[in-house]
């Protein structure tokens, strides 16, 4: 009885010493040279970058060096149809067009390992377009983080389907950008955390954003819960692989020369792949194509230049064993009231 008592309270200790865990991923990330500020902030913040804007690739590349979480942030169809950009996904495409379309901005980003959505509200409540999207990331060995911009999403079924990590964003941290509203919603996430021994806020790099975490952040500790990656959510069982470890699903389309061509000086120089794969070189390149661009409003610190950020260290080698999900906690429904409008919509 006196050693039963004793592991009841080994048991019970244990679990209180179980801290719990808040995530806060920065939307919307590479429209801004300002987005390299939230990148100064010495916390593991979590980073989803839209594809295909001035800084994706500079600020994903700087941020995985920094040992930061990277994900892609995919712009898609919302509510009010609206039509984002030549990149969103859309619920007119057909699958090839979806797949291609995920192939060209993980291209983009390389450095992500998962995805989120942007906007979306009427795409993820699509049962044909959201399939295809899932089972895609299921092929590519990447997890799907919902930002629940609707109700109605459909991402837990085909996640299931496919056997994708699933995660769900419980706080919209910026709706209101007032420091009453910031510090509101952030102590909700702090609360959920408590409350379900995890939790995940979204906020976007808005000055006051980056203030309001400048000042705060460190207050997380303090409230006797510890902020981690979204890694730091997945399977423990889970292999985790960036999306330049693992192959697009469609072949790249070369683009050949005409007969003009042929004949011209034009044609000595090879002409680049549509939608080529990133090397080392092309990256480094490009790189420094967007610093010379960068505008002069806010100087990156030598520190975050991704220029000037030492060499990166050997990746993780993936496992590409087939992934079979061990029983996963039922995740967190955000409180109505977290399921209000919101931008990212």
């Amino acid at each position: 009885m006196k050693w039963l008592l004793v592991w009841c309270a080994l048991l019970c200790s244990s679990s209180l010493l179980a801290q719990p865990r808040l995530v806060i991923v920065i939307d919307d990330i590479g429209y801004h040279q300002t987005d390299y500020r939230l990148l100064e902030l010495k916390y593991p913040l979590t980073y989803a970058v839209i594809p295909h804007t001035t800084h994706s690739k500079a600020m994903a590349q700087a941020a995985m060096l920094k040992g930061r979480d990277v994900i892609l942030h995919m712009p898609m169809e919302s509510a009010r149809r609206a039509d984002l950009s030549k990149n969103a996904l859309k619920v007119t495409m057909d699958r090839q067009q979806i797949e291609q379309m995920l192939d060209a901005a993980f291209a983009d980003v390389p450095q992500a390992i998962g995805m989120n959505n942007h906007m979306g509200s009427y795409f993820t409540e699509q049962d044909q377009v959201m399939d295809w999207t899932l089972a895609y990331l299921g092929q590519r060995k990447l997890f799907f983080l919902d930002s629940k911009t609707t109700a109605k999403s459909t991402a837990a079924r085909y996640a299931s389907l496919h056997q994708v990590p699933l995660l769900t964003r419980q706080v919209f941290l910026d709706n209101d950008r007032s420091y009453a509203a910031l510090d509101k919603q952030f102590k909700q996430a702090l609360q959920l955390a408590k409350q379900h021994q995890q939790a995940i806020a979204i906020g976007h790099p808005y000055p006051e954003t980056y203030q309001y975490l400048q000042k705060n952040l460190a207050t997380i500790a303090k409230a006797g819960v510890q902020l981690v990656p979204l890694s730091a959510l997945l399977p423990a069982d889970y292999p985790l692989v960036r999306a330049d470890q693992s192959l697009p699903l469609h072949a790249i389309v070369q683009t050949k020369p005409s007969p003009a061509e042929h004949n011209s000086e034009l044609a000595k120089v090879s002409k680049p792949a549509e939608q080529e794969l990133m090397t080392p070189a092309m990256a480094e390149q490009l790189i420094l194509q967007q610093e010379q661009a960068l505008n002069r409003d806010y100087v990156i610190p030598e520190w975050l230049n991704p220029l000037t950020l030492p060499a990166e260290q050997s990746p993780r080698v993936p496992l590409y064993k087939h992934y079979q999900p061990q029983q996963q906690p039922k995740p967190v429904t955000p409180p109505f009231f977290q399921l209000g409008r919101s931008h990212s919509r």
